[in-house]
């Protein structure tokens, strides 16, 4: 189903509960937005018992623990226009318990009902799928007139120069972020929001012309969509701002090893919206799995990874011409059992050759994950550099305290680092062994 304004306010029972809606009606009356490919949901009014309200879009329905019996309410009615207009704003989690119990006993209300209906029809069949390739469609004309406006307002700005951006409020960039909101492309707003954080940093003209290229790279490759293979044109959906279904994701095989959560990494995508990167080691297939999370304003992640453990069990990658991203299928903690790491890079010249193959089959990539063999962290004029056994040095991301604490693990001598490559700098995240892994405590440059 379309979400538009329009049949969002045909669910009030009446005139009243859709004026009240749209008073609710924006993200920043609400303390948690979330959501999943199936359904959203938040917390809206006392911060200490919030009312609990979600929205499945299978069968459009609205919930909520408010005490209004008129149903459905402004808050059910509100964060589904909360959603049309600021979808960028809802981070990506797994439903929370309240949320797939009212789920499940929708789908067993559904599943009852389906059994008792005679299947449809080879024309209702045909009618059904007409109707998702109008909305993809439709989808897809959005997204392409915002990338239009995106790609114009990149080139008139290179065009003025990247001087003329000093001194511009956030509210000139939050204007053309929520345009791309509008065009279904949540994550280029996303980027959009992030931009004026380069701004007061000494190399900002530098920073921001890098972030520009991604951008208007991403422009070019998505007007030659049809053109390109299947998994890049998942990639480019996904950095679009389309989501893939986890249940779509979950229902192909999968990768099956044994796991070492390896390493983590916190950023702060926007105001009140933390992401995690946690990172997986496979011991037989030596596969890298990133696990992405988000929270939003402040709240717990809802699934957490203990630094260090061990996990038997499958784990499926999403569609990509470099696979990163995944979802754990099945698990069991493994309790006492030695972990072999694979063999990781040996030297910066391997190191340098797996980056450009990275970038060279997803300019996007960000970050790489990189286990290191044999590098010597040291302290050289005021910064922190690694080196590997040819004494080629690259620089550390790291805080103070991380870079001495690596100091102090390799007591001089190489070690194995895991971490991130971030183009400029390699981030390390733990120090690893087949007798056990230290995790780095800070992650501030």
């Amino acid at each position: 189903m379309q979400l538009t304004k329009e049949n969002i306010l045909q669910l009030a029972p009446d005139a009243g509960t859709a004026r009240r809606a749209r008073e609710v009606a924006h993200f920043r009356r609400w303390h948690l937005l979330a959501g999943n490919g199936r359904a959203i949901w938040g917390e809206y009014g006392n911060p200490h018992d919030p009312f609990l309200v979600a929205a499945d879009f299978e069968n459009l329905a609205v919930y909520c623990t408010c005490p209004v019996r008129r149903k459905p309410c402004k808050h059910g009615i509100g964060i589904l226009l909360t959603f049309l207009r600021h979808n960028g704003e809802f981070s990506v989690q797994e439903a929370p318990d309240w949320v797939q119990q009212w789920l499940d006993k929708r789908d067993r209300r559904f599943a009852k009902k389906k059994e008792e209906k005679p299947p449809r029809s080879a024309e209702a069949e045909a009618a059904l799928a007409q109707q998702r390739k109008r909305n993809r469609e439709r989808r897809m004309a959005d997204m392409e007139a915002g990338l239009a406006i995106l790609e114009n307002w990149v080139l008139d700005l290179l065009r003025q120069g990247l001087a003329s951006l000093e001194g511009r409020e956030e509210a000139y960039f939050q204007e053309l972020a929520t345009r791309m909101v509008d065009a279904k492309l949540g994550t280029l707003a996303r980027r959009i929001r992030q931009l004026p954080q380069l701004m007061p940093e000494d190399d900002w003209p530098s920073r921001l012309l890098q972030a520009l290229g991604e951008i208007y790279l991403l422009v070019k490759a998505f007007q030659k969509l049809p053109a390109l293979p299947d998994a890049l044109q998942d990639d480019l959906l996904s950095l679009a701002g389309v989501n893939f279904k986890k249940e779509d994701i979950l229902a192909n095989a999968g990768v099956k090893d044994h796991w070492l959560v390896a390493g983590q990494f916190f950023a702060e995508e926007d105001s009140n919206l933390q992401s995690r990167r946690t990172w997986l080691i496979g011991e037989q297939t030596g596969k890298i799995a990133m696990l992405l999370d988000f929270a939003w304003g402040g709240n717990d992640y809802e699934t957490g990874w203990r630094p260090g453990s061990i996990l038997e069990g499958e784990v499926v990658f999403y569609p990509s011409a470099w696979p990163l991203r995944a979802l754990v299928k099945s698990q069991n903690l493994c309790k006492d059992r030695p972990f072999h790491l694979p063999e990781g890079l040996a030297d910066f010249k391997a190191m340098e050759r797996k980056w450009a193959a990275a970038v060279g089959t997803l300019p996007w990539i960000w970050p790489l994950p990189l286990l290191l063999d044999g590098v010597t962290p040291v302290h050289d004029s005021g910064r922190f550099l690694l080196l590997d056994e040819t004494g080629k040095a690259i620089r550390l991301a790291c805080s103070s305290k991380n870079g001495w604490q690596l100091i102090a693990e390799s007591t001089g001598n190489p070690i194995r680092i895991f971490g991130q490559w971030e183009g400029e700098a390699f981030r390390p995240l733990s120090v690893v062994s087949d007798g056990g892994i230290n995790f780095l405590k800070e992650w501030e440059i």
